[in-house]
């Protein structure tokens, strides 16, 4: 995932700490393309250069990414989606279940306590997943530069900012949905004062939603 990121590269030091029972010989025959070398190996009485020269993974392996392994991990939807848009094949290994972009994975997510769904928002169609996320249950008296300083801290902060005023939410817009999930990774857990905010892509209000909402238009949950 962190090559995919551009986090770290091939020339980047892989270390390890084990005791000394752990440093093992196997078979090059057990390593695939997906396993990881180390470089150094960090034991209690030593330390260990392993001179290992199998190239290291390239990046994500999708063809050995379930379904359930996607809901489980709200980076791998954010990196899913990116690669999908550059064109890369993100053929998942039960590609029978497998959908377009983020939304391959959500029906495998059970406990709305692991991670945020789409219960809480909606695609318009065969639409690409909104690049808009809603953040409920802000203290009454929050600030719109109170909240942007704290979504900066996260590193969540987004390209545009919708606050609708009394109903304690506002709509963060990004450029795309990978960005969308990133933020919504990087918010899980997040407080505004002694609230803790409802996080989760915004519903899309349909052209044949309520009187008086624009088509296209987010917004919360009711």
């Amino acid at each position: 995932m962190m090559v995919s990121m551009g986090a770290v590269s091939q020339g980047t030091p892989v270390v390890t700490i084990v005791h000394d029972c752990q440093v093992v010989d196997i078979p090059e025959t057990l390593l695939e393309d997906h396993d990881l070398t180390v470089d150094y190996i960090l034991t209690p009485t030593r330390v260990i250069t392993t001179g290992c020269e199998r190239p290291k993974p390239t990046g994500i392996v999708w063809s050995k990414i379930s379904c359930e392994m996607m809901g489980k991990m709200p980076v791998l939807r954010s990196l899913h989606c990116r690669e999908e848009q550059a064109g890369k094949d993100v053929t998942l290994r039960d590609k029978h279940q497998s959908l377009p972009g983020a939304r391959a994975a959500l029906s495998t997510i059970r406990s709305p306590r692991e991670l945020p769904s789409l219960e809480s928002g909606s695609l318009q169609g065969d639409d690409v997943p909104s690049s808009t996320v809603y953040v409920g249950n802000l203290p009454r008296d929050a600030r719109v530069s109170e909240l942007k300083r704290a979504l900066s801290a996260r590193g969540a902060a987004p390209s545009r900012l919708t606050w609708p005023g009394p109903q304690r939410g506002a709509f963060l817009h990004y450029r795309d949905p990978a960005e969308a999930w990133q933020a919504i990774s990087r918010l899980q857990g997040f407080c505004l004062g002694a609230n803790t905010a409802r996080v989760a892509l915004a519903r899309h209000q349909g052209a044949s939603g309520p009187a008086g909402g624009r088509a296209g238009e987010p917004h919360p949950d009711p």
